[in-house]
């Protein structure tokens, strides 16, 4: 049966906003949500970078149009058509400094066409991944106007059992498909496309420290369940932890030591965090030998020229940042603008650096960095909201903890490897901060309750308009179990 016109505009309200409508009717039998749309494009984030479509053409390789990136504008058109039918729109806090942070980019792009000399292409060149970036935004503000408080762990189990899978083909691959990009892509320039990675993980993304970056955004998350006492399978964290170790990504390792530091400040040991822990240290016990040998031969116990090539990256991204501190040098622009240091660029990756926050600074300088750190800021402190929160669920306070965790993390693991702004971890990280979101706007503010001496002294209320004027909820107060202030 067809939904009624105010059955279609009917949203989920909280104390202060009103989210658009979960789905609408199209015909008699057939309802369209796009929280599920949602959940498809979040499954088809598999295909990686196995679907590529060559676009635009860069002078040291061409910029592909992902099928990923297709899945996203489709779930963004879905939850745009969702917001025509409703006739409403969320556009909260965070999405609204990171539109200020993209601005930023663009204005810093086009003043420095004259400083360095930039073409009329290479311009167009970096605004178009202003424009994909832009678009896996578009992510975040999809999920909180269509995503309800009730369906966000069906959104957290999706992300988590895609995450699963793209694990779990990873560790098949690294064990059976060495040297996997120059296999998916055979006419690939080795050490300039893509490194040549023998037996590591890298599943569908192609490359190790992108894959180690996602799997530690579920593998937190998974922590922190444990650490709050859920009950989650221990083969899922043992899976994803069994993956993030064949990456061999020294970063992910260490952004997985800063969120289990946090993890641990925030709830403290469980039972079953514990029996975790003694199942992964038996199994890195046993399998020491021939994990340490393995390490040794693509020389991660070491020094080696991957690290030094890291800090020649710093030190590059401090001269440029030095030299333009206030607003940087625009989105995507530090491969044309280090030519004219000259630095050359070797392909697509010459186009950026690592750095993350660092990098931010050298491409929005000082103002476009405050604003990213505000918006971290702000996804942060919604999650503290939510995990201290008595009145909670325990299930959505152990997710606000991994959350808060992760994002923490992935700023740490993007300092050595660019991938805070590399579209396959914005993506699960812009749906996490959306579920954040949407926590902590559940969360009703505890209402005023009146000192006895003040009601005492209060005038008796002659009228219904007189009782409505002293207590706003209608009628005379009731009593209600005292709650915690809202922090």
């Amino acid at each position: 049966m067809a939904l009624s016109r105010g059955e279609v505009r009917a949203g989920v309200a909280d104390s202060r906003w009103r989210l658009v409508s979960p789905g609408v009717a199209v015909g008699d039998h057939w309802r369209f949500r796009p929280l599920t749309v949602v959940r498809v494009a979040l499954v088809l984030m598999l295909v990686g970078q196995l679907g590529r479509i060559p676009v635009l053409p860069t002078g040291t390789g061409d910029a592909p149009l992902l099928v990923n990136d297709l899945c996203v504008m489709t779930m963004i058109a879905a939850g745009v058509m969702s917001g025509l039918v409703s006739q409403s729109l969320r556009i909260d806090r965070v999405a609204g400094i990171a539109l200020l942070f993209a601005a930023l980019g663009g204005i810093s792009a086009v003043l420095s066409v004259p400083k360095y000399g930039l073409s009329a292409f290479e311009l167009l060149a970096s605004t178009a991944y202003l424009a994909r970036w832009v678009v896996y935004l578009g992510i975040y503000v999809v999920v909180i106007n269509v995503v309800r408080s009730d369906d966000v762990m069906t959104l957290w189990h999706t992300l988590e059992a895609t995450m699963l899978v793209f694990a779990a083909f990873g560790i098949i691959q690294a064990i059976f498909i060495p040297h996997f990009a120059q296999v998916v892509y055979p006419e690939s320039r080795v050490w300039i496309d893509w490194d040549e990675q023998g037996n590591r993980l890298v599943s569908t993304v192609l490359e190790p420290n992108i894959a180690g970056g996602m799997i530690i955004l579920t593998l937190i998350v998974q922590l922190a369940q444990l650490a709050g006492g859920e009950r989650v399978a221990l083969w899922k964290p043992s899976l994803m932890f069994a993956a993030q170790v064949a990456t061999l990504s020294r970063s992910s390792f260490v952004a997985l030591f800063v969120a289990g530091v946090i993890i641990l400040a925030v709830r403290g040991v469980s039972r079953r965090m514990l029996r975790f822990g003694a199942l992964i240290g038996v199994a890195i016990a046993a399998a020491s030998p021939k994990l340490i040998q393995y390490a040794q031969a693509y020389t991660k116990l070491e020094v080696d020229a991957s690290a030094m090539t890291r800090v020649t990256n710093w030190l590059r991204a401090i001269r440029v940042f030095a030299d333009n501190p206030i607003i940087g040098v625009g989105f995507n622009t530090f491969g044309y603008v280090g030519e004219s240091y000259g630095w050359p660029r070797k392909g697509l990756a010459g186009n950026s650096t690592d750095g993350g926050l660092l990098f931010i600074a050298v491409m929005t300088g000082v103002v476009g960095l405050t604003l990213y750190l505000w918006m971290l800021a702000a996804v942060v402190h919604r999650c503290r909201r939510v995990w201290r929160d008595q009145a909670t669920s325990q299930a959505f306070r152990s997710l606000a903890v991994g959350i808060g965790a992760a994002t923490v993390a992935i700023c740490v693991q993007s300092f050595f490897v660019n991938s805070l702004l590399t579209v396959f971890v914005m993506e699960p990280l812009w749906i996490l901060w959306g579920i954040a979101s949407i926590l902590a706007w559940s969360i009703r503010p505890t209402p005023m309750i009146r000192p006895l001496a003040q009601l005492v002294a209060m005038p008796a209320a002659t009228s219904d308009r007189d009782r409505r004027t002293l207590h706003p909820g209608g009628g005379m107060p009731r009593s209600a179990p005292p709650r915690r202030s809202i922090p």
